[in-house]
């Protein structure tokens, strides 16, 4: 029976969430975690509810739950990073990044969420690597093309930043022309939705 419930309220959890009733899916995914007490991905969506509500104090302890449960839940580490850096504690941000990672090599979004809080305490150097694995892992990331464009570009490094202005132009070629304008790199990209802003 338990597990029936179990399957029932993350249903409901799952279509509260889709309707963006973040209060019901919390509770549901709290009622999930109830009956499955050693599956730590229940905590760990119900904090993320819990942070879209603006609760961060009650996320972070659902996430602490998520990782008592189990220590190696890389998802858990991961929220715990990005609501971390939410709060600009960005040390501790990378810690949470760095074991995300270390028990999910390839969760290139712990590499890009580290690289931003690398970002922050100005450590440039750290935060390229970090950003050049999270387009290794995802080449198609056009966030991760356009942090490292940038940071390449405010370390003068203007050959580096064109190539990956031009890398991005093919599959996000408004973003690439965006991120010209802001650099005022010649990499020669046109923005194809310019001609429709202009009539």
């Amino acid at each position: 029976m338990n597990r029936v419930n179990a399957w029932f309220y993350k249903q409901v959890a799952i279509w509260a969430s889709v309707f963006k009733k973040n209060d019901i899916a919390t509770e549901y995914w709290i009622r999930v975690a109830a009956l499955r007490p050693r599956d730590p991905q229940p905590f760990t969506v119900a904090a993320h509810c819990k942070s879209e509500q603006g609760r961060s104090a009650q996320a972070e302890a659902l996430l602490r739950k998520a990782l008592e449960v189990d220590p190696e839940y890389s998802p858990a580490w991961f929220n715990l990073g990005f609501l971390l850096q939410k709060r600009e504690d960005h040390a501790e941000a990378i810690k949470c990044f760095d074991q995300a990672a270390r028990f999910n090599e390839k969760l290139d979004r712990a590499h890009y969420g580290r690289a931003l809080s690398l970002i922050a305490l100005d450590r440039s150097e750290e935060a390229k690597t970090a950003l050049q694995r999270t387009i290794d892992l995802q080449p198609m990331s056009p966030y991760g093309y356009y942090q490292l464009a940038t940071l390449h570009h405010r370390l003068g490094d203007e050959k580096s930043c064109i190539k990956l202005v031009r890398k991005l132009s093919k599959f996000e070629p408004q973003l690439a022309a965006q991120l010209q304008k802001e650099t005022g790199v010649a990499a020669g990209v046109v923005d194809p939705f310019s001609k429709y802003r202009t009539q």
